[in-house]
């Protein structure tokens, strides 16, 4: 009984810890610039599994013990450096960089197009078919958008970025063209190859730009205790990248991978509808200026998002 609850519990924890992210991110980017965000989060992050790297690089078993085919082929590293690149360096920086100049509760809906991107770049390179209810699904997605950034554009309210609109959606279009990357070239191995290789290969990359940012020097430029009253300082920030790059990344993706071991697929990415949700509600606590169209925008997406994933729910039974 308690093995049987308890994917399902990390579901919605997964859901509401990625839904964190996004203010963790805001608050970080109070002291460190929106590449050291992004760096300081993926670094940590490869740290805690580099020991997965490690095993299938130097100690990998076999696929087949009669031949002797290794997990990993050649071709599969620059596979999963493009994963990493797309998938986690690139986006870790544009959502880093959007919360510093559109409220990050915006940056956790507009994070919920990555189903959108993913059935369009499947059908786009991949061939895959769309069905009815994904094609609905990506037109009241759209609708989505239209209320999200309509009465901005028309000055109905305060103007948003376009900058800082856009990248998010980037971050969310490169998910969705990793997904299908992983689908299409990298199904066949482990599920903690694929999340470790991507991880570990972007967070050196920029562990060398953090050296390069003297990123270290912020601890002098902003001196103070952990919470301590007052401004921001470089140990508060810190502390909340750490929760984002251990917790929110290296750790999460360990346990989302100990969930799609016992649950459907269809069930796994309900994680999409908690994300933007709980952005929201981070949103709202920290004061963030929220209007009507936001509501509606998100109730449109997660309507699309609804009828994107529910043919693999058929397709399962």
């Amino acid at each position: 009984m308690k093995s049987r609850y308890l994917p399902l519990v990390l579901i919605a924890v997964l859901g509401m810890v990625w839904g964190s992210s996004f203010i963790l991110m805001k608050r970080g980017a109070l002291v460190f610039s929106p590449i050291q965000v992004a760096g300081i989060r993926l670094f940590l992050a490869s740290l805690v599994l580099l020991p997965w790297v490690i095993k299938y690089s130097l100690f990998q078993p076999y696929r087949s013990s009669e031949a002797k085919e290794k997990i990993l082929r050649k071709k599969d590293y620059l596979w999963l450096f493009i994963s990493g690149l797309i998938g986690n360096g690139l986006p870790a920086f544009f959502f880093a960089y959007s919360v510093q100049v559109i409220p990050s509760a915006l940056s956790g809906i507009l994070n919920a197009f990555t189903p959108l991107f993913t059935l369009v770049f499947g059908y786009l390179l991949y061939k895959d078919n769309i069905d009815r209810n994904s094609s609905i699904g990506v037109l009241i997605g759209l609708f989505g958008a239209v209320f999200l950034f309509g009465p901005s554009l028309l000055s109905y309210s305060a103007p948003i970025p376009i900058l800082g609109a856009l990248l998010p959606l980037a971050g969310a279009a490169l998910y969705g063209l990793n997904i299908n990357i992983i689908k299409q070239h990298l199904n066949h191995l482990p599920g903690m190859v694929k999340t470790a290789y991507p991880f570990v290969s972007t967070g050196f990359i920029y562990c060398f730009i953090l050296w390069q940012t003297d990123v270290l020097s912020l601890w002098e430029t902003y001196p103070g205790e952990l919470f301590a009253e007052g401004p921001m300082n470089a140990n508060t920030a810190f502390f909340y990248l750490f929760l984002l790059g251990i917790l929110g990344s290296a750790l999460s993706m360990l346990a989302f991978n100990y969930v799609i071991k016992f649950v459907k697929p269809i069930m796994a990415s309900t994680t999409t509808f908690i994300i933007p949700v709980t952005a929201v509600m981070w949103g709202l606590f920290d004061q963030e200026s929220i209007n009507w169209n936001t509501f509606v925008g998100l109730a449109f997406l997660l309507t699309a998002v609804y009828l994107i994933i529910k043919p693999a729910k058929t397709a399962d039974r």
